[in-house]
């Protein structure tokens, strides 16, 4: 008994000690580094049937939250957006925080317009808010949607992210589709 007691405690310590390895302390969304292993490991799954899209968002005007109400205001900030991309991510999707206010969702088996359409519904309920936030916040966000498996992990990030910032030079608190240049 205290053998399987002994193992039991430690399979517990080392699926602890996993999940804090690939999670971000504050949001318990995936880490940068583990969003961009899945996301390298999905993209050789992705064909013409089975296409995958990547949204980058970032949090508009963040850092007015910090200075004006304090970092434990900015945290609760931050910590509802990555609640609202969680309930809006499907069991093979993966959410992730990958910068200070900066979240990605890979978003598995979608095409462009469920991922446009994904991405609103999340601009939406951020905007939405809740009474607990110290003021309304609002997301912007850029969409990059792949059937090619020879594209970058790099490259979808990269793309999701100027769609993003298209997003933000717009107006911001909208969604961008990416969309190659003079094509």
């Amino acid at each position: 008994m205290t053998s399987l007691s002994s193992y039991r405690e430690s399979n517990h310590k080392y699926v602890h000690s996993y999940q804090n390895s690939i999670r971000d302390p504050l949001t318990r969304l995936y880490n940068r580094s583990f969003f961009y292993d899945t996301l390298n490991q999905q993209l050789a799954k992705v064909n013409a049937q089975h296409p995958l899209s990547v949204l980058i968002s970032d949090l508009d005007h963040f850092k007015r939250i910090n200075d004006s109400y304090g970092h434990v205001a900015g945290d609760k900030v931050i910590q509802f957006a990555a609640s609202v991309l969680e309930s809006h991510s499907r069991v093979d999707d993966a959410a992730a925080r990958i910068g200070g206010e900066e979240f990605a969702l890979l978003l598995v088996n979608t095409g462009e317009k469920e991922a446009q359409a994904i991405a609103e519904r999340i601009r939406l309920a951020v905007s939405a808010g809740e009474s607990h936030l110290p003021e309304r916040m609002t997301i912007s966000m850029g969409v990059y949607t792949t059937h090619d498996n020879s594209v970058t992990a790099e490259a979808c990030v990269q793309r999701a992210d100027e769609a993003m910032y298209e997003a933000k030079n717009n107006g911001r608190n909208q969604v961008i589709v990416w969309h190659r240049q003079g094509g």
